[in-house]
């Protein structure tokens, strides 16, 4: 019975996917998570839905985290961690701290690591004035703050003048982030049509280094989002966001062409912070024997996408590089059919 066993480190999109399908196949799942709590980042997303989806697919989040904690064949360890791993491939003895409670040893034929992101700090970016300035914020905290409050307004006003700026932490070579964080640039646009749609006369700005649009449709969703004569993208990523001595936030930055000065008005400023690797990967990876790549997230192998260069130890989702939802699910999937088809081969 200890073949037909998987662990799950993760307890995001990704590790909720690859317990549900490994569950699916009839393995037994221990899923292991650090925060109190299943749903990762992915959980506190809003729904960005207007008139139409906007195939976000935050609605897929609730909906795993509720089939996981209802699946018989699922064991979740909230507030958990792994601190030791022994054995060998299709034989691993994994020990668990749960809380304050004794280790548990539990004993798995194959692991899953879908341990996510970690946030970039965006106060390491002085120049934005996060965590100085009163209404400048990051993208993940507009989405919390609307998915919390309902709507943009609840949460910080009827703001009359919103600017994004991208790639805050994302190819950024003084700080070694040389890599693109892929899903910013479509977020953006998709948080910018859903303010629009709830303020009409709200005007729009959002600062760019060249509009990356990964998926299918999206192209078409970006090029609508340029159609809007209240929404304006700006080449060139501000170089100074200040309040003092002004009631509204100062935004100083170049014209992309003409090289120009220009400082403008905002009433709230969003910060798209890149995805980095999380707190743990490198612990994780000494413990189980895998690679991470040079920016620190978990290696696959030349041809598997899911597999690691450690036989029975697979990956999932952003911990491996940085994905949407859908990219993350579909990943999770795959690591999950490998897992079972190293377990029962």
């Amino acid at each position: 019975m200890q073949k037909q066993r998987v662990l799950v480190i993760g307890g995001g999109v990704a590790g909720m996917t690859s317990a549900l399908e490994a569950a699916a196949n009839g393995i037994e799942v221990y899923l292991v998570e650090k925060a109190a709590d299943i749903g990762g980042w992915a959980y506190t997303y809003c729904c960005k839905a207007t008139e139409n989806c906007a195939k976000c697919s935050a609605c897929l989040v609730p909906q795993a985290k509720m089939n996981v904690e209802k699946n018989p064949l699922i064991t979740v360890f909230r507030g958990s961690e792994i601190i030791g791993v022994s054995g060998q491939s299709g034989a691993y003895n994994v020990k668990v701290k749960i809380g304050n409670e004794k280790p548990a040893d539990i004993e798995v034929g194959a692991i899953i690591i879908a341990t996510g992101f970690k946030p970039f700090n965006a106060a390491l970016k002085g120049e934005f004035g996060y965590d100085r300035e009163t209404n400048v914020i990051t993208a993940l905290e507009l989405e919390q703050a609307m998915r919390e409050k309902g709507s943009l307004a609840a949460a910080y006003g009827n703001a009359k003048r919103i600017g994004f700026i991208q790639c805050v932490g994302s190819r950024d070579l003084a700080l070694g982030n040389n890599y693109c964080s892929k899903v910013c640039c479509m977020y953006a646009s998709k948080l910018a049509r859903l303010i629009r749609s709830e303020l009409p006369d709200a005007e729009l700005t959002i600062f760019y280094m060249d509009f990356q649009t990964f998926g299918l449709g999206f192209d078409e969703f970006y090029r609508s989002a340029k159609e809007d004569d209240k929404i304006q993208f700006v080449r060139g990523i501000p170089a100074k966001i200040f309040g003092f001595p002004y009631e509204r936030l100062t935004v100083r930055y170049a014209n992309s062409i003409t090289g120009q000065a220009i400082e403008d008005k905002f009433d709230l400023i969003v910060l798209a912070a890149a995805i980095t690797p999380g707190e743990d990967t490198q612990t994780l990876a000494s413990m189980l024997g895998v690679e991470t790549d040079e920016h620190g997230f978990f290696k696959n192998t030349v041809l598997e996408p899911v597999e690691t260069k450690q036989s029975g130890v697979f990956i999932a989702g952003a911990c491996q590089s940085p994905k949407d939802i859908p990219q993350s699910m579909e990943q999770a999937k795959a690591a999950a059919g490998a897992a079972v088809k190293f377990l029962v081969q």
